[in-house]
């Protein structure tokens, strides 16, 4: 079997990650049938739900055809379970991440390096691309932006650097991604390093370099600021295969890498006249309607993408303008025709097989964006006309709440509340709601009922049954340990201890001056503790814990803040110690009987979801 020292470091290196991420069979084939156990890191230990997020990889050459998906996935006790079943072909290994379908922020991508599913050929031996293919992720997917993955190249390098050695046939596939990623690890002399490999690889390529080997160099000499050594190998590759494929892609790539917008424009009538059949057409469609987005010339970019076909088009491209621009108010006469374009150009294309994309759900995403469209317009009619076929056989657990929030508003706006009550109602039910929802929803009821006591009694009717599952949730994850007693002076000069709060429920909250997530935690705290300002039983502790300085910048800092409360002074550390609190922000919440019963760690930036989470497992102790 084809094993080295390189291969056998690898797996010395990724004990920590099997810790977290286990699979069998262990040396998985294509057409397998995979199943794996996670145990969720600590920014995920307290989420009911955790999906799978991961992708396929093979060769360079079909990265472009891996799409992220997601493996199901269901929770047994403290660990995350499930199965998949590998390709048959084009299948390499895999690479997962973890994230919360509550808080889509929560993510563990294992420090950068994702979790790997390497797979075997018949005869028991890694097949090619298992390890060069991860760093390919890194420089032909999107899945680690998707994921907020910060690249780490010097893992890249070494990836790329077993692959070839482990595969030296594979050299021509990763020579360039190689030195790519040298590149970007920027290292003293890279340009200078980079060159030479560049040189001593074109040379080493007998009789001669391929085409796709000076396409290659011609990009590298492009990022590394050397235009005239890019023209050159072109002009090579013109030389060489005047209409192929590569003398195509080394056109278009320098279409692509023009930044003068009005000559890119002339070089890309210019190609399209040259190759009016090259397969690069879409690609250079796409660049052309990003330069015309960056630059906010939003009637340019409709006016150019009016005369290209819909075919080279690509939908998604349009929708993710049309999303962004209704969401920050730019460009909205522009952004129905936009959404509309998007919609056209999804419908028309035909779903290659085995494509895990749902493309129902992302038609009523299009929809769902043409309607924010017509509603920045007060077109509110068409606005709410269309916002009902986006939502139309949706469950109500899968809406989104950002896009039930703005159904809601829309029909007040037009005066045609009661026509969209019975869907708000719905998604109430269920938790589909944002906030502002919430609010608007009781705004709009005390009007109609004619008290805020009213109204308040009607949306805790439509939250009980939900509220009840969500606590009943979130008591299976319940600790139940001893609490540690203490007793501490407070930042106003009082006393405090946990033997004076028996029979209450209290929320500890371990925090730090310097602590930046403890303070971007600090309104999702005061939104909890402010829900049971009027309840005698339930005490907020904002305990102050490895400050490392006086007293009089935690006083400073307390006396600028929208905030009051028990702030409790632990200067010693020994009561934040006694709790187990191994980094801050920490949340630890002690039943009426004194014991432990909820902690977590950090921060998730989602101040709503953290204040609902504190509330509900107050009410669930408080039961």
């Amino acid at each position: 079997m084809r094993y080295s020292l390189h291969v056998f470091l690898l797996f010395i290196s990724s004990a920590l990650s099997a810790q977290q991420f286990r699979y069998v069979p262990r040396h998985p084939k294509p057409g397998d049938v995979v199943s794996f156990t996670y145990t969720p890191a600590a920014s995920l230990v307290n989420q009911t739900v955790i999906e799978g997020r991961y992708v396929r990889y093979a060769g360079p050459a079909t990265m472009r055809l891996s799409q992220p998906t997601t493996a199901t996935a269901i929770r047994q006790g403290n660990d995350v379970v499930g199965e998949l079943k590998l390709p048959k072909n084009t299948v390499s290994g895999l690479l997962f991440a973890f994230q919360s379908k509550a808080n889509p922020k929560l993510i563990d991508h294992n420090t950068n390096h994702f979790y790997p599913v390497l797979v075997y050929d018949s005869t028991g031996s890694l097949q090619p691309h298992a390890l060069g293919g991860q760093a390919s992720v890194l420089i032909r997917t999107a899945f680690p932006y998707a994921l907020d993955v910060k690249p780490d190249w010097n893992w890249a390098v070494q990836q790329y650097e077993q692959e070839i050695q482990q595969f030296p046939a594979n050299r021509p596939q990763y020579w360039a991604d190689l030195i790519d990623a040298q590149i970007k690890q920027q290292k003293p002399n890279a340009k200078k390093t980079a060159l030479a490999n560049i040189d001593t690889y074109l040379k080493s390529r007998k009789p001669a370099p391929t085409p796709d080997d000076l396409n290659n160099a011609a990009r590298l000499y492009e990022q590394l600021n050397e235009p005239k050594l890019a023209l050159a190998v072109r002009d090579r590759i013109k030389t060489v295969d005047p209409t192929g494929d590569a003398a195509q892609r080394a056109q278009a790539g320098a279409v692509r890498a023009e930044t003068n917008l009005a000559k890119k424009l002339t070089d890309y009538t210019s190609f399209t006249q040259t190759f009016p059949a090259s397969a690069y057409r879409s690609m250079l469609v796409s660049s052309l309607a990003e330069a015309y987005f960056k630059a906010g010339q939003f009637r340019e970019l409709n006016a150019f993408l009016a005369q290209q076909s819909l075919k080279d088009t690509d939908p998604a491209l349009l929708h993710s303008f049309a999303q962004q621009m209704t969401d920050e108010g730019h460009g909205i006469p522009q952004t129905d025709w936009l959404a509309s374009r998007a919609i056209a150009a999804l419908q028309q294309r035909t779903q290659p097989k085995n494509d895990p994309v749902d493309r129902v759900a992302t038609l009523k995403a299009y929809q769902s964006t043409l309607a924010y469209a017509f509603d920045r317009q007060n077109r509110l009619g068409a606005a709410l006309a269309t916002y009902r076929q986006a939502q139309d056989g949706l469950a109500a657990e899968t809406t989104e709440p950002r896009i039930n929030e703005r159904i809601l508003a829309c029909g007040i706006r037009a005066n045609r509340a009661d026509s969209v009550l019975p869907y708000v109602e719905a998604v109430v039910r269920v938790g589909r709601v944002t906030p502002q929802l919430r609010s608007t929803l009781r705004n709009w009821q005390i009007k109609q009922l004619g008290s805020a006591a009213k109204a308040d009694t009607y949306l805790a009717g439509l939250e009980v049954n939900y509220r009840a599952d969500r606590r009943a949730e979130l008591a299976e994850s319940f600790v139940n340990e001893p609490a540690p007693n203490f007793t501490l002076t407070t930042l106003d000069g009082n006393t405090v201890s946990l033997a004076s709060l028996r029979g209450k429920v209290v929320v500890l909250d371990f925090w730090a001056t310097w602590c930046g997530p403890c303070i971007a935690s600090f309104p999702a705290m005061r939104k909890a503790r402010d829900h049971f300002k009027n309840d005698p039983n339930v005490q907020f502790l904002f305990v102050n814990t490895r400050e490392g300085g006086p007293v009089s910048r935690v006083r400073s800092f307390i006396e600028k803040q929208p905030y009051t409360g028990v702030v409790p002074l632990d200067v010693t550390k020994k009561v934040s110690e006694s709790y187990g609190v191994q980094g801050i922000p920490t949340k630890v919440i002690i039943g009426p009987n004194g014991r432990v019963r909820y902690r977590s760690l950090g921060y998730s930036g989602n101040a709503d979801a953290t204040a609902e989470e504190i509330t509900l497992v107050i009410e669930a102790l408080k039961q």
